[in-house]
């Protein structure tokens, strides 16, 4: 989560609910899907129209880990059509205190895969699709409303950019140690707004919750708030957070509400090339280790605590650098890496991240040494 605030304004007046999915209606919700809805169905103002735009709707979901996990909790049994999760990771054991669809027979498996199974199995008529990889902006086509559950601002700016090209509104959230946040964007609404009209400037992730750590329970705070503002553009049973920011501080447990409109000074970031450190596959770099040339230069920029668990031989830390050295950037799976990596670059310094980070390095069975 990022520091900026919102920008001041009113609020937008629509209620920002997204027109019925472009896929031809379904002429009967069974038995089973209208017993599951009953008590959405059940509502003010939602009933038989409500259950249908919602039988109607694909959603696709990027990030299936501390705010996937809740806002999947709650789709499941929502009576949604379609849901595409889409993550490239795999389950850690330090993943189970917050990410309440995996058990500890999961560590190691696809976090998307084992989701769309958890899914499925509250909802068996619901079609589940999982990506067990990074998103690409190719994955909103055919999707009525994304959700940004990926929590990284490197891939917020990817999917607004790509939702704004689609036309297609998306849910976003944030939490970081005890703070959340939780807004709507819709470039092509009523009242155009975006990520870059909250965050203008293109800065890189800061902070992680293996650094700063995170309050597991926010996580569901926060991923349930997400999961309510599908059902408010899909189906209008509330109204969206489009316009507006919600922050919490889990301190006290305050909520409050900033307005966010489009002004003079909101503008699409220009990418420059430290917004993409190049990249290294884990085969590649291990041919590089055992090769008879020059050895690349390892940092890792991991915890202690994850240092612990196994390094790749001659890894070093930043503090040890030689000044101006080449080298290979290495974390969990990627993201601190990346932000670490740009930041180099911007001092000169030639910087290449590890795909996937350590998890892919060892998922290809790659060996780890201790400290």
């Amino acid at each position: 989560m990022t520091g900026d605030t919102a920008s001041s304004g009113p609020a937008p007046a629509s209620s920002g609910r997204v027109p019925a999915s472009s896929a031809p209606a379904r002429s009967e919700v069974s038995a089973a899907r209208r017993r599951l809805t009953s008590r959405t169905a059940a509502l003010e103002g939602a009933g038989e129209r409500a259950v249908r735009a919602l039988a109607d709707a694909r959603v696709l979901v990027v990030g299936a880990g501390g705010l996937g996990a809740p806002v999947l909790t709650y789709l499941a049994g929502s009576g949604l059509g379609r849901v595409t999760v889409v993550d490239h990771d795999v389950v850690d054991t330090s993943n189970l205190a917050r990410q309440t669809l995996f058990a500890a027979a999961d560590v190691g498996r696809s976090k998307a895969e084992c989701a769309a199974e958890r899914v499925r199995g509250v909802d068996p008529e619901l079609e589940v699709v999982a990506l067990a990889e990074s998103f690409r902006p190719e994955h909103v086509a055919g999707h009525d409303v994304v959700v940004d559950a990926a929590d990284s601002v490197e891939v917020t700016r990817a999917i607004s950019d790509a939702c704004a090209r689609a036309g297609v509104p998306f849910v976003w959230g944030t939490v970081l140690g005890l703070d959340g946040q939780v807004s709507v964007f819709h470039d092509s609404g009523s009242e155009p707004i975006d990520f870059h009209d909250l965050h203008p400037d293109a800065l890189p992730d800061e902070g992680s919750c293996a650094l700063d750590g995170v309050l597991p329970a926010l996580c569901g705070a926060i991923g349930s708030l997400m999961a309510a503002q599908v059902t408010a553009l899909v189906a209008g049973i509330g109204e969206p957070l489009l316009g507006r920011v919600l922050t919490v501080d889990a301190r006290r447990w305050r909520w409050t509400e900033s307005p966010l409109r489009r002004g003079p000074a909101s503008r699409r970031p220009l990418p420059t090339v430290d917004d993409a450190p190049p990249r290294i596959a884990p085969s590649a770099l291990a041919e590089q280790l055992a090769g008879s040339g020059d050895r690349p230069v390892l940092v890792d920029v991991r915890t202690p605590a994850e240092h612990a668990t196994g390094i790749i031989s001659g890894s070093v830390l930043p503090a040890d650098l030689d000044d101006g050295a080449p080298v290979v950037v290495v974390c969990a799976s990627g993201v601190r890496a990346t932000a670490w990596a740009r930041a180099a670059r911007a001092e000169g310094r030639v910087a290449t991240v590890l795909d996937g980070g350590i998890e892919a390095w060892r998922r290809e069975g790659q060996p780890t040494a201790s400290i």
